[in-house]
């Protein structure tokens, strides 16, 4: 009998924020910075824990996981100090080639030098070398591989981590944007890459799942905080297809789907993973995903599960709800 097709399992994590202002000195006197601060110390640093951001690693690391994704707002204004911590964070959830990061907003909270902000995430922002990819697939990409200490800018994206059959696709829609505004941008050049990238997967029979901070469907999202090239991102995504979109910043999960050109397209925003609970939908979770391929078939199956924070548990636990 031919053997059964083989699983592949990802986590998906976004928006822990589980960093400190405090000791920020001068550099939180910037501008957007101080609006920033503000909202941490009023807000924000009672919202995120570093002790549920710890129990989700943990439960990660127990669910037997080939590949984590995390779609950025690990910091919140940009200082060195968050990515330096940030870094640490990194490192006890896994490593670089097990865990594929995209940068969300506020990681791009107002300009920074990237020795001193994305660059100390080089290896987790990273994708698979071109050396490793076949020629039509390096054609659709920016080539970074000859220095893996200097992570890839806007311009550099998309990224793409291969692991089996699943393609791993991370899009930048991070920004410096002005005071009270947290929206983002992907760009003609980006959307251009991902549609010939899209292209050149599915004529290899991969699993392509894009990771992007921002909500992609229209959701109620004020104009500030959008994705201000939804419209044309959707429009990629309807005309190349994918088998999966994840995304972050809502702290909310978000359950959306686009018409795709061979079915439907699941679009899923998952919550903080380190969230206190301050409102029963922000509660911290994450979300596991299994993909398989159709015995003789191009096509995969993809099912979810949602890994909850339980305060009577101290951890995170299977939630008997449906994503799709």
């Amino acid at each position: 009998m031919p053997a059964e097709p083989a699983e592949i399992r990802f986590a998906h994590l976004s928006d822990w924020h589980a960093t400190t202002l405090v000791g920020g000195g001068p550099a939180l006197l910037r501008f957007k910075r101080l609006s920033g601060w503000a909202s941490w110390g009023l807000n924000r640093r009672h919202r995120h824990s570093q002790a549920i951001l710890e129990a989700a690693f943990r439960d990660v690391r127990a669910q037997k996981i080939d590949q984590i994704l995390v779609t950025g707002d690990l910091t919140h204004v940009s200082l060195e100090q968050e990515f330096r911590m940030a870094a640490k964070q990194l490192s006890a959830l896994g490593t670089p080639e097990e865990v594929f990061l995209i940068p969300g907003n506020h990681d791009c909270y107002v300009r920074v030098s990237p020795e001193r902000s994305w660059d100390l995430w080089s290896g987790y922002l990273a994708g698979t070398c071109h050396s490793e990819l076949d020629p039509a697939t390096r054609a659709c990409l920016v080539d970074l591989s000859s220095n893996q200490t200097i992570a890839p800018r806007h311009a550099d994206y998309p990224r793409l981590r291969i692991h089996g059959d699943l393609a791993m696709i991370g899009l930048c829609s991070a920004i410096p944007t002005p005071i009270f505004r947290a929206g983002g941008r992907l760009g003609r050049t980006q959307l251009e890459r991902l549609e010939r990238l899209l292209v050149a997967l599915e004529a290899q029979n991969r699993c392509r799942v894009v990771m992007i901070h921002h909500p992609i469907t229209k959701t109620g999202e004020s104009n500030s905080r959008a994705l201000w090239d939804a419209d044309e991102l959707r429009v990629v995504l309807e005309k190349a297809g994918a088998e999966l979109v994840i995304h972050g910043h809502k702290h909310r999960r978000r359950i959306a789907e686009l018409a795709g050109p061979h079915g439907v397209i699941p679009v899923i925003g998952v919550p903080s993973c380190s969230e206190v609970g301050s409102r029963p939908e922000r509660r911290a979770q994450y979300h596991v995903y299994t993909a398989r391929r159709k015995q003789g078939g191009r096509d995969f199956v993809i099912s979810a599960e949602i890994r909850s924070y339980v305060d009577a548990a101290g951890d995170f636990e299977h939630l008997d709800e449906n994503l799709f």
